[in-house]
């Protein structure tokens, strides 16, 4: 194959998971918005993040706005993420690949995902307190929730991390060798 072909075939791949990745973006944020107006969808939620401990929580509106507030943070990191990653693809797609603009994106990116290591716990943890902070002293509940996801979350994120700083240094040595000629 030659490289011709395969910078036909990155154009078009990188083409593709911008539309996905855009396409995943409104998704997102149209589910995040209405899984607080559709009391199953919200007890889904709670049970995603809090397991059995989060089945028989009062879905007050003041509980609702709070874990709205709560999840805005992860969600709103996640979309920040997933739009630098989208134009990552976008300039793939241009042909710029080994450029600072591009190691920026993808360390934005990587970025992103760390903070979800992070914030996968924290959020859960805050939206029980937030669930269970007006019941009567020795019902309220602390929960800490750890899960393979957030130490796959931490382990792509320093990949992705350590593949963008390799990606600077490539674009130095290319734009040092360039200057040589």
């Amino acid at each position: 194959m030659t490289s011709f072909d395969q910078a036909d075939r990155l154009r078009r791949f990188s083409r593709m998971m911008a539309m996905l990745t855009t396409l995943g973006m409104l998704v997102i944020a149209a589910a995040m918005i209405a899984v607080f107006f559709i009391p199953d969808w919200t007890r889904n939620l709670l049970l995603a993040r809090l397991g059995q401990a989060g089945q028989g929580l009062s879905l007050s509106p003041g509980n609702l706005i709070a874990a709205a507030a709560i999840t805005a943070v992860p969600v709103g990191v996640l979309l920040f993420g997933l739009w630098q990653v989208r134009t990552l693809f976008l300039n793939f797609a241009d042909g710029h690949v080994f450029t600072l603009a591009s190691a920026r994106l993808l360390r934005n990116f990587a970025g992103s995902v760390l903070a979800q290591a992070v914030l996968g716990p924290v959020s859960s943890t805050a939206l029980m307190l937030a669930f269970t902070l007006n019941n009567p002293q020795g019902t309220r509940q602390l929960v800490i929730t750890l899960s393979s996801q957030d130490y796959l979350a931490l382990i792509v994120g320093g990949v992705l991390l350590a593949v963008s700083w390799v990606m600077v240094e490539a674009t130095r040595i290319a734009d040092e060798n360039a200057s040589f000629v």
